[in-house]
């Protein structure tokens, strides 16, 4: 079974703004009393005679002491303003088209928002669409590890009559780990996630990949190679097929496949970066369906061993 959600999520921005005052300066008023002609020209002469004995000293000063280098005033920048915000929240609105079910032939739409957090101070990280939405525990210049969560789809005869008779297969929530490592710093990316469903019968299924992503103009661009495994629980649940499904849909012989690398393939990305709070992002990817999963019977008659994902995302991002 597949959500078919599409959410909005509209967000209030709130402005800061400063009032500045300025003070009047004041004009001094000044009263001349009797007799003041007289002494301010007694303390002028009188200033008149230091001036020209300090200027005399300066003189002599300036002979005796040796020339020195002049010292051009060193400009000190500006500190940068600081954020009025705490935190800068991205929302996003997704949509994306893939199998209905793991090894379809067939696509199914699926919408939903997400939520991102940030300090206005912390770098953005690239990720790829097809990341499962993470949380770092532990982050260095090149190094990231920490929980991981993903939904994986279910299968059902009712949105797939060929399929009647054949074990279902339901919806569930993907927990685990993920490792990022940056082998060229903002260039080049290594990723790992292992993950199990919380279901009894869902499984083990790991995922590897690396990423080359380079900036061109406003665009960033991301593609790189995929590797799908899993144990021998998710093998059988998604691509099996039981004595009892056999006896009851004839079509699909019985099949029970073990743990193995069951997909190879490549994932692409495009994000144009609009202005500083609106971007969309456009992505796609294709997998190929090997060993245990590909000789399915379920792949072969109701299915294709090829895979294709494609996907759009808008994005928009204020402080909070």
């Amino acid at each position: 079974m597949r959500f078919k959600v599409l959410a909005w999520t509209a967000v209030a921005v709130s402005l800061s703004f400063g009032l500045l005052s300025a003070r009047p300066v004041e004009a001094a008023s000044l009263h001349r009393a009797p007799g003041a002609e007289t002494t301010a020209s007694i303390q002028t002469s009188r200033a008149m005679k230091a001036k020209r004995r300090a200027a005399a000293g300066a003189t002599r000063h300036a002979r005796q002491a040796p020339p020195r280098r002049a010292v051009a005033p060193v400009a000190v920048a500006a500190a940068p303003a600081a954020s009025p915000y705490g935190w800068l929240v991205t929302v996003n609105a997704k949509g994306v088209l893939s199998p209905k079910f793991a090894g379809a032939s067939r696509l199914g739409f699926a919408g939903y928002p997400t939520l991102s957090f940030r300090r206005p101070d912390a770098p953005v990280i690239w990720s790829s669409p097809d990341d499962s939405i993470d949380f770092a525990l532990i982050r260095t210049e090149r190094l990231a590890l920490g929980p991981a969560l993903n939904f994986r789809s279910g299968r059902s005869s009712k949105d797939n009559p060929e399929l009647a008779g054949v074990h279902r297969t339901r919806w569930t929530l993907e927990g685990g780990v993920f490792a990022d490592l940056w082998l060229l710093p903002n260039a080049l990316r290594a990723r790992a996630e292992l993950r199990r469903g919380f279901r009894r019968e869902d499984g083990l299924v790991a995922s590897l990949g690396a990423d080359y992503v380079t900036q061109v103009g406003a665009w960033t661009l991301a593609a790189g190679p995929r590797l799908k495994l899993a144990d021998a629980r998710f093998m059988r649940l998604h691509f099996g097929v039981t004595a009892d499904d056999a006896a009851r849909n004839p079509r699909f012989a019985a099949w029970r496949p073990g743990a193995s690398l069951y997909a190879v393939g490549l994932y692409a990305s495009a994000t144009h970066r609009i202005n500083d709070q609106w971007s969309y992002t456009l992505h796609g990817g294709y997998d190929r369906l090997r060993g245990s999963a590909a000789a399915s019977p379920i792949v072969k008659q109701a299915g294709s061993r090829n895979q294709f994902t494609l996907g759009a995302i808008l994005s928009y991002t204020f402080g909070w």
